[in-house]
């Protein structure tokens, strides 16, 4: 009687295994992997979409710097500058050394029309990489010293516009800031810089 039991109890474990055995595991993504997955959304031009895998990150994360960054990009480039402008800040409050989100917050600043703060972002973004190549959009470095070139210009800095021209291979030196021309000249060749530059077009 015992061993017939036993076999019955060893029958229904083995069973009970085989159930369990069954059963695929939910798997519940992570922040790095909606991360991922927005970004994907993004250089796709699914921006709303892209927007919602990053919102999904915070959820999980409310300390990403990087998804905070991801829906900053994501509302740019969707016009949303206003909001874009707070998930930049948030970006870089939690990690200031977040090169794209203080590149973002150059970009969106010249935008609105904020020159001032375009500048001050452009400056703290090339402070911490000089050499700044976004792995999302076509935008470096030279970008973000063209679009400072013309925030000085627009405010009347030409010295610091012709300064950051100089900054990009010396195309500043030929301009005389004695010439009668010499506003149009600058103009001009900030314009000639500027041609396909992605980051002063956001928010277009």
């Amino acid at each position: 009687m015992l061993f017939f039991a036993g076999y019955i109890l060893c029958l229904l474990t083995f069973t009970l295994f085989i159930g369990c055995g069954d059963k695929e595991e939910t798997v519940i993504p992570g922040a790095d992997e909606f991360i991922n997955e927005g970004w994907k959304e993004y250089a796709a031009g699914n921006y709303a979409d892209a927007i919602i895998k990053f919102q999904k990150a915070l959820e999980d994360d409310p300390d990403s710097s990087e998804a905070y960054n991801g829906v900053g990009w994501s509302m740019a480039k969707l016009s949303q500058l206003v909001d874009s402008i707070d998930s930049f800040k948030k970006a870089v409050e939690k990690d200031p050394l977040n090169i794209d989100a203080n590149v973002g917050l150059a970009g969106v600043y010249f935008a609105t029309g904020d020159y001032e703060r375009a500048v001050a972002s452009g400056k703290s973004a090339l402070s911490i990489e000089p050499q700044y190549v976004s792995h999302h959009d076509n935008i470096k470095a030279y970008h973000v010293r063209v679009l400072m070139a013309e925030c000085y210009y627009i405010v009347g800095d030409y010295t610091q516009a012709v300064a950051q021209i100089d900054l990009l291979g010396g195309a500043g030196i030929s301009l005389d800031p004695a010439s009668p021309t010499y506003q149009a000249d600058l103009i001009s060749v900030i314009d000639s810089l500027s041609n396909n530059n992605a980051l002063a077009s956001l928010g277009n």
